[in-house]
């Protein structure tokens, strides 16, 4: 916690805003700034960390108390003065054990930490440790292996989780009785996988002595836009240009599928708009050997800024075209 810096400022709401205006405020700035959004980034990662470090201060009411009254030059005591270790030994800013303060979980994991309710689980609380990653289109298609990076609250080796060594606060956990180290787990996406599924790592969330063994680390998987391919369900959608005489004439062309390219004919008198299926080259169902279907829209392709010659040759075309094409709506 420093009182030094504005922590609602940096969050963008109200001294005034609630407890869910101030969540949604963090999450809105998470996603725009988490390293896994902006590798290599420093200005980004800083950003996500300020946010961060406010995020666990103000929704928290006691610690958003103490800030405010720290701000106002009123701190007279508080959870730093009640116990006389932690008095002589405060964590300054940075890495805190035991809590989600400076340096949150989520800042390697490339995710947020919630609760079955929606909310924001803190470290100490017992529960399953929940997080957000950015998966690849492609990967959710086809599945994949995904590494990842997080901060586990363990119980304190030193204290045993205690939080006391002899008559004194444990200096390597500051009396939480927790600490926290990064963790490394390989997770396998399977194919089909649809944006927001989860998944269960056994044994491998917060570890507490005292309710015995570790919860479950819960993946949440979030689907990174495609270029060009758009998901519907199991079925792939892609628009594809094609020329003029292609439409009119019909052609044989070549179109990306998530398996790979394949030829596709395109048949004579082809309008923008018309839809051709390529059964089998959609989404796999999970656990299954079905697949959805790829589903291709043709959009003609009309030069924008023609030469003379090719509007005097479209003006010879269009005595074929017919009169009466739009006939209905008059």
């Amino acid at each position: 916690m420093d009182p030094g810096k504005n922590y609602y400022e940096i969050l963008g709401v109200p001294e005034g805003a609630s407890t869910e205006e101030i969540r949604k405020a963090f999450r809105r700035m998470a996603k725009k700034h988490h390293p896994d959004v902006n590798p290599g980034d420093k200005s980004s990662e800083t950003r996500f960390k300020e946010a961060n470090e406010a995020h666990e201060v103000l929704s928290d009411r006691k610690k958003r108390e103490e800030y405010d009254a720290l701000r106002r030059g009123a701190f007279t005591g508080g959870p730093w003065g009640e116990d006389p270790f932690r008095g002589a030994g405060r964590p300054s800013g940075g890495f805190r054990a035991g809590t989600t303060g400076g340096f949150d979980f989520s800042d390697l994991l490339g995710g947020l930490f919630r609760d079955e309710e929606g909310g924001f689980s803190q470290p100490g609380r017992g529960g399953d440790i929940r997080v957000e990653v950015s998966v690849d289109f492609l990967d959710m298609v086809r599945g994949g292996v995904r590494e990842v990076r997080y901060r586990r609250p363990r119980t304190c080796p030193e204290c045993g989780g205690t939080g006391r060594t002899g008559r004194r606060g444990c200096p390597a956990c500051f009396g939480h009785g927790v600490t926290e180290t990064e963790e490394r787990v390989k997770i396998k996406i399977p194919a089909g996988a649809r944006d927001g599924a989860t998944i269960r790592v056994p044994s491998k969330g917060e570890e507490r002595a005292a309710r015995g063994g570790s919860s479950d680390l819960v993946v949440e998987l979030r689907m990174l836009s495609h270029p060009y391919f758009r998901r519907e369900g199991n079925d792939i959608l892609l628009d594809v240009p094609i020329r003029y005489s292609e439409a009119v004439k019909g052609a044989k062309i070549r179109v990306p599928t998530v398996d790979g390219p394949v030829m596709v004919s395109v048949p004579p008198g082809s309008s923008s708009g018309r839809k051709l299926r390529l059964k089998g080259k959609g989404v796999p169902t999970p656990g299954t050997v079905e697949r959805g279907d790829q589903l291709v829209t043709l959009l003609v392709a009309v030069p924008k800024s023609p030469p003379e010659e090719f509007q005097k040759l479209v003006d010879r075309l269009a005595q074929y075209e017919d009169p009466d094409l739009r006939k209905a709506w008059n």
